[in-house]
């Protein structure tokens, strides 16, 4: 929101740090006088960190850049996107402000998600050929509460000081560690046992009609209604749950947009970023408005989830008339559907909050939902769509009111994405389906949460041998910097 920039031809981007010192702006920046908009408030001579370009062909641009395409591809596996490399690479590596590797994360994760759903979409269950991956009835659940949770983690974010949130996410991936290896131990045993256990292997599938008839001896009526679910089960895309999900998302982002941020102001009322005015000056950060903004985004998520759990729910009642599939009901009993719709409440809070790791919570939360390994990542996928759907909206808003990052450099990013998915993401999912090792994914999201438990610690490091210590205890965002 009005941003001021840099006029240095080879220092160009404006990399934060007003008020800046020589030794605070780290490596490929340089503290020099900002250019200032005619409406800043700034003093004249104010200076900040102005860097390198975006895409400065220098040798470690190139480097971290290359790293980041395996980084990107393999963390999709596990529903882990651009939120893997922001903190360790962007951030502690190659020294961008929060805003700048902000953009670049969405980026990577809208694009490398976008083509990996296009794989998923294709893929079938590992027990049942003729069913999609994703089990999207447990999916619907979670991306009901994910919006509204996403949003109130990352406001919390935004008003904490470095250290409790740098210290909040560390121990957040320390204790998840061990909770990984514990899963990925129980999912290998499960696999393994399927090998020779029949009557195990036949949990997570569906018993085709004539089995179906041998064993439980339905009428033709009965057999009909079996037939009419199983059809359902089997679709690739399922339309019912695909458009409640997308109608939640758009209800739930148009409400979202009403409320101003410290980062985004609202595009209704400020469509261009400019400074308040007299006509809306009380939609501000700090205003009530945006109180009662979040009360509304509350109430509708509250219609639309019992809405669609009392709808499910008909559907569960003639599901117990057959016994029809009892594995896998998530709306025959309101204690399991509060669960799950709890689960995603919390996935989007991480998500928010830590700016990563809503895989994790999902694919751990799903698999004790009885979800097998595969399944459980690819629905997370499929969860995770929606949150670089909100982060890519939050792209545009904050482009169209400040242009941080430029199209030309945003469609690299989108090319690194994209890259990483269709060679090792794409790889990786041929290995999981040859070999049937699901269990994997959670060694390859233990691994990422280490490098992310490097990464903030570093992080933390660099700026207080920049700004002091007690630089990290400063709340970084006020109201007092918006009162009228």
């Amino acid at each position: 929101m009005n941003k001021p920039t840099c006029g240095d031809s080879v220092y160009s981007l404006f990399n934060g740090g007003v008020a800046c010192s020589p030794s605070s702006c780290g490596q490929l920046s340089q503290c020099l006088p900002l250019i200032l908009k005619k409406d800043s408030s700034f003093g004249v001579q104010l200076k900040g960190c102005c860097r390198k370009s975006i895409l400065d062909p220098n040798a470690l641009n190139i480097i971290i850049y290359i790293l980041i395409i395996p980084v990107i591809g393999i963390g999709s596996l596990g529903a882990l996107g651009g939120g893997t490399v922001k903190r360790p690479f962007l951030q502690a590596i190659l020294n961008y402000d929060s805003d700048i590797a902000g953009d670049i994360t969405s980026c990577l994760m809208f694009s490398a998600q976008l083509v990996n759903m296009i794989f998923i979409f294709f893929q079938n269950h590992p027990d049942v050929d003729e069913r999609p991956i994703i089990n999207y009835e447990i999916g619907l659940i979670y991306t009901l509460g994910i919006p509204i949770s996403m949003c109130m983690g990352s406001e919390l974010a935004n008003f904490l000081p470095l250290l409790p949130l740098l210290s909040f996410q560390v121990l957040f991936f320390v204790v998840i560690s061990p909770v990984l290896l514990y899963y990925a131990k129980k999912q290998d045993i499960i696999e393994k046992s399927k090998e020779t256990n029949h009557d195990l292997r036949n949990q997570s599938a569906l018993l085709s009609l004539t089995e179906m008839k041998e064993q439980n001896q339905y009428s033709d009526n009965q057999a009909k209604l079996y037939k009419i679910f199983y059809d359902e089960q089997c679709q690739r895309f399922p339309l019912t749950p695909i458009l409640i999900t997308l109608f939640n998302f758009a209800i739930n982002e148009l409400i979202l947009l009403l409320r101003s941020s410290p980062q985004n102001l609202s595009p209704y009322f400020f469509p261009d970023g400019s400074t308040f005015n007299d006509d809306n000056k009380d939609k501000g950060p700090c205003k009530p408005w945006n109180f009662y903004v979040v009360l509304l985004l509350i109430a509708v998520n509250m219609i639309i989830t019992t809405l669609v759990y009392f709808f499910q729910r008909k559907k569960e009642l003639l599901k117990d008339t057959i016994n029809f599939y009892n594995h896998e009901r998530y709306y025959n009993k309101f204690e399991k559907f509060f669960l799950i719709y709890t689960a995603g409440w919390a996935t989007g809070f991480v998500a928010g909050f830590v700016g990563m790791a809503a895989g994790l919570m999902m694919v751990i939360t799903m698999v004790q939902f009885n979800l097998i390994a595969a399944v459980a990542g690819a629905t997370a996928n499929y969860c995770y769509f929606l949150i670089c759907l909100q982060v890519f909206t939050e792209l545009i808003v904050s482009n169209t009111q400040d242009s941080i990052i430029s199209i030309g450099d945003q469609f690299f990013f989108y090319g690194l994405g994209i890259i990483g998915v269709l060679t090792f993401t794409n790889l990786g999912y041929y290995f999981l389906k040859k070999y049937k090792f699901g269990h994997i994914i959670f060694y390859i999201d233990f691994g990422i949460v280490i490098l992310n438990i490097a990464g903030n610690i570093a992080w933390g490091v660099e700026n207080s041998d920049r700004y002091g210590f007690l630089a990290l205890e400063q709340q970084p965002f006020t109201c007092t910097s918006y009162s009228n």
